[in-house]
């Protein structure tokens, strides 16, 4: 493959309620966004957090610095049940912030950016159906990694100086991170700090580099898969 392709994978928290609908925008913020861009010759992975409170302008710089980064390299971008979720939502905030007048531009940028896009939910479901659950549309993403032999990485929160009462607070007590602590709980606290300006202390750092750490994670199994469901297709 000559062209360059961009995988795009978005974190985000429900700081006003927990989520009544998971197409509704409005119980949403953008928090993190894990991006990366794969040639043929290295892959490369960044991870941009939100740099303010809750405000529509925060959401905007965001979506901003996401748009440029991706239109910096190029290429089609691949998402897992993006349709769903990822696109539906950063083109709501699309028109959410041309609406408010920040941004005018923000929703033919990212009609572009999403022009070419390949949900790989929708081919894993085509490629590994008995991995789909009854009640699901699309396998989960870690059974469509189980499927084509993809390892994913596991965020252990005993790798980061988050002490037990901490997360007790927040009501986690898994071992690892899950997408639901950063909804109903990581994304929230983070926030909180940024906004009250504690960047500098260990809690706040450690809890930064696991959400980096988190969002980074699925980058690199997002090419894979494609990789992985590419070759299917062309064995079937």
């Amino acid at each position: 493959m000559n062209e360059g392709r961009l995988a795009l994978d978005i974190e985000t928290a429900s700081p006003h309620g927990p989520p009544s609908d998971f197409q509704n925008t409005a119980d949403f913020e953008l928090v993190a966004v894990g991006l990366g861009y794969r040639t043929d010759d290295e892959t490369e992975v960044e991870v941009l957090l939100r740099d303010g409170d809750w405000a529509v302008e925060h959401t905007a710089e965001l979506l901003r610095a996401v748009v440029e980064w991706c239109e910096r390299r190029g290429g089609p971008v691949v998402t897992y049940n993006g349709e769903y979720f990822d696109e539906h939502h950063l083109r709501a905030w699309a028109r959410e912030v041309a609406d408010e007048g920040i941004w005018p531009d923000a929703p033919s940028r990212v009609d572009a950016l999403f022009s070419d896009h390949v949900d790989l939910g929708t081919l894993a479901a085509t490629a590994y159906p008995q991995a789909v659950r009854s009640n699901r549309d699309i396998p989960a993403l870690w059974k469509a990694c189980e499927e084509a032999g993809i390892d994913q990485p596991t965020v252990w929160y005993d790798d980061y100086g988050l002490s037990a009462d901490y997360l007790d607070r927040l009501g986690i007590d898994d071992a690892h991170v899950k997408g639901a602590h950063v909804g109903e709980a990581l994304g929230e606290r983070y926030v909180e700090g940024v906004v009250a300006g504690i960047d500098h202390t260990h809690t706040h750092a450690e809890l930064t580099r696991l959400l980096v750490d988190y969002a980074a994670g699925d980058i690199e199994p997002l090419f894979s898969l494609h990789d992985a469901l590419r070759r299917h297709d062309a064995q079937v």
